[in-house]
């Protein structure tokens, strides 16, 4: 068999301006932003995989497969900011409430970037699969080579109230503007990178299933082991080994229940991406990534209205080493290139789904998150991913005099995510909490089956299995969700202000879904 994939996703942005009101009611701000500029990005992907298939005998299966994959990435931008922070009107009698009056900080931000990425990953791979008596072997060998040509020119200036802010981000500004500013004209950060790196893998698996009984009780056992090497550029190779079990129990006096343990070693070695530092510099000492985990987990299926749910519970704890830290900035994921930390992560999970209206499927979903590192000794702090609750409901339901006529609502609360510092700042100097997300969605969609739209003789209708047209509502109460914040000085006081930067509004979509 063979599976081809090709995508070509071209992105062009110019922004205008932003207005983004904050503060309190006695002391009210606004950020005014005009932007020049565009930012063009170029994504194309191809995906390429053979595999073949041969049955020995009804006891073995081997498998054969190769695949190719090819990226290339382009970012390219340059967009000037012209920001105002200034002081509002909050006069209720007045006419000019909600205007501007003064303003406390004026400045501009240039940024600049000419991003190139290629990626060639070739993999191939053998998977055997026996089975003898109750026993069930798995085993893979694969062999993986990457090439990764990557090219990094990233600059940004920031000037305010008529002075270059230099690097790093709190400076003492001493009597400026008042007193000129003598240093060197600097930017503010400056990334010039270029880098091919070549990485070879050899990865193996043996996993092992059985199933016994103990005292009546059905058990399931799955033991495996994994193997990895790899090597980047020319330096020489590093292995480490991956061992896990995971035990599953079916009590005699309730077969709906399943009670599952699991412990495992994994090892996670660095891809590209973990290998680069904030400066663009390639580290080929990473180490790969150790994670130490204990799962204990349930699953209850039960009959409730005479239709069928599951209940699905989960605690775990996660012991993290040789951690690599990363910050976010909006989407980007930026590694140090470093194993100087150490992490931990425990939690628990809990979901329902089933038909709470015959026909449909919904869910309810809730989730528990603790993770902490400690970066250098310096103490724990939380990690980027530290967001401690997650609230989940998906609910559909449909006319039933129509059932062809479906709807769906969608409603999402999670705590705040740690984030919103200034770019490149410690970590350990802003620990402060993205307000909560909250998000409610609603769609209805109708679908009409191929009898009732397959009235004619032709040939491309008789193809057509189904046609569903849908219209959905993202953000329906246009909820202001923040990802970052903008870092604003004040040259009067000397303070910073951090404004948050929001998502996505409220979005309408129309869609069409045709089924052959």
């Amino acid at each position: 068999g063979s599976i081809l994939n090709y995508s070509n996703n071209i992105y062009n942005f110019k922004p205008v301006n932003r207005q983004t009101n904050f503060g309190t009611l006695e002391d009210p701000l606004a950020l005014v932003i005009f932007y020049q500029g565009e930012e063009k990005d170029n994504y194309i992907s191809y995906f390429n995989s053979i595999f073949v298939d041969y049955k020995l005998n009804p006891l073995t299966t081997i498998n054969l497969t190769s695949s190719y994959y090819n990226s290339n990435e382009k970012e390219y931008y340059d967009i000037l900011a012209q920001y105002n922070l200034a002081e509002v009107n909050n006069n209720i009698g007045s006419e000019d409430l909600g205007e501007i009056e003064f303003s406390q900080g004026v400045g501009s931000q240039l940024n600049h970037a000419r991003n190139d990425l290629n990626a060639q990953i070739f993999n191939i791979e053998s998977k055997i699969k026996l089975i003898r008596e109750k026993n069930e072997f798995n085993i893979s060998f694969k062999y993986s080579d990457e090439k990764i040509n990557d090219r990094i020119v990233e600059w940004e200036v920031i000037d305010s109230a008529g002075y270059l802010i230099d690097p790093p981000f709190i400076i003492n500004l001493s009597e400026q503007p008042y007193d000129a500013n003598e240093g060197p004209i600097v930017p503010f950060q400056n990334i010039r990178s270029t880098t091919n790196t070549k990485i070879n893998r050899f990865q193996s698996y043996i996993q092992w299933e059985n199933e016994s009984y103990l005292s009546d009780n059905k058990i399931f056992y799955n033991l495996g082991l994994r193997y990895h090497a790899w090597r980047v550029n020319s330096n020489r190779f590093k292995s480490i080994f991956s061992p896990r079990l995971q035990i599953s129990l079916i009590p005699k006096n309730n077969p709906n229940m399943i009670y599952r343990l699991k412990y495992g070693i994994y090892n996670q070695p660095p891809f590209y991406k973990e290998l680069r530092a904030n400066d663009g510099s390639l580290n080929p000492n990473v180490e790969a990534q150790k994670s130490t985990h204990y799962v204990l987990s349930n699953e209850y299926n039960f009959d409730m209205w005479n239709r069928s749910f599951k209940l699905t519970s989960e605690i775990y704890y996660k012991d993290l080493e040789n951690v690599n830290p990363y910050t976010l900035e909006n989407v980007r994921i930026r590694y140090s290139a470093t194993n100087n930390a150490e992490a931990y992560a425990y939690g628990l999970d809990f979901r329902i789904n089933g038909e709470f209206v015959k026909g449909t499927e919904s869910w309810f979903s809730f989730g528990y998150l603790k993770t902490e590192e400690n970066i250098n000794n310096r103490g724990f702090i939380s990690r980027p991913t530290d967001q401690r609750l997650k609230f989940g409901v998906l609910f559909q339901d449909y006319v039933p005099n129509i059932p062809k006529l479906k709807m769906f609502i969608n409603l999402i609360y999670n705590t705040g995510l740690p984030g919103g510092s200034p770019s490149y700042s410690d970590p350990y100097e802003y620990l402060n909490r993205l307000p909560d997300y909250k998000r409610a969605d609603m769609g209805i969609s109708y679908e009409i089956s191929n009898k009732t739209i397959n009235n004619s003789n032709q040939n491309f209708m008789n193809k057509i299995d189904k046609i569903s047209i849908g219209f959905e509502i993202f953000n329906m109460f246009n909820m202001q969700n923040s990802i970052t914040n903008t870092w604003v000085r004040d040259v009067y006081t000397k303070r910073q202000f951090s404004i948050p930067n929001y998502l996505t509004p409220r979005i309408f979509n129309l869609n069409l879904d045709i089924d052959f």
